[in-house]
């Protein structure tokens, strides 16, 4: 062989294709990083069924931005600084709520975009056994007294029917009080450290988010209003 000569591509060592180790991960078609309920909803029906809540946030693309908050003022109320209410964007504004303990700790609650400070509200309670919808997610957040509103309107105010998105209303965006945020190393710590034993739930939910890859905090933007 010359000394110009190149080898034949055929005589190339060939590079090792990398592995995701991970059992959740998007199907063929889905997004990793959702910024619609549609495609959050498109995430969860392609994970493997039944599909739990720890399942659908293993599957979210790293680093994974999170912010944290120990208050209680929620529907889906953290539980103080060890199981926080966990905020995680898919997006640069589509927000994905999750509790580690009570009873919110299998739902995924969605906030996505619709104009200047206003998100229209929809949630997936797990584990899924069969395929959903954005429609079902739109319809869990209504208020069974009051069809007309969402529940979300406790703390989300000015909702009004969001004409584009049939079914969904939308309403302000809040963020939490800064004295309840809780620092993300302090989360990394409680998922080292976890007992499995004694906290199997919590160390699952603990594990699905910081055992993927990195994790970075996010805060919301300072002109946000204040829950």
């Amino acid at each position: 062989m010359a000394c110009n000569d190149r080898p034949t591509p055929a005589s190339e060592p060939a590079v090792a294709a990398k592995v995701d180790p991970r059992r959740c991960q998007p199907g063929p078609g889905a997004t990793g990083s959702p910024s619609t309920i549609q495609e959050a909803v498109t995430l969860a029906n392609g994970l493997p069924m039944p599909v739990s809540a720890e399942c659908f946030v293993e599957a979210l693309d790293r680093p994974l931005r999170i912010e944290a908050s120990k208050s209680g003022e929620s529907l889906q109320p953290g539980l103080g600084e060890r199981s926080p209410r966990i905020f995680l964007w898919g997006s640069d504004d589509f927000v994905m709520t999750i509790v580690l303990d009570g009873k919110g700790r299998d739902l995924v609650e969605f906030g996505q975009p619709m104009g200047p400070g206003r998100s229209v509200k929809g949630e997936l309670g797990f584990p899924l056994v069969e395929p959903t919808t954005v429609a079902a997610a739109l319809d869990r957040v209504r208020n069974e007294e009051h069809a007309r509103i969402t529940r979300c309107f406790v703390c989300h105010n000015r909702e009004m029917d969001e004409p584009s998105m049939a079914g969904a209303r939308s309403s302000l965006v809040l963020r939490p009080r800064r004295p309840s945020i809780v620092e993300i190393d302090f989360l990394r710590d409680e998922g080292q450290h976890c007992d499995k034993a004694a906290e199997p739930d919590r160390c699952r939910w603990l594990a699905a988010i910081f055992d993927h890859g990195p994790v970075e905090h996010r805060p919301f933007d300072a002109d946000v209003p204040v829950m």
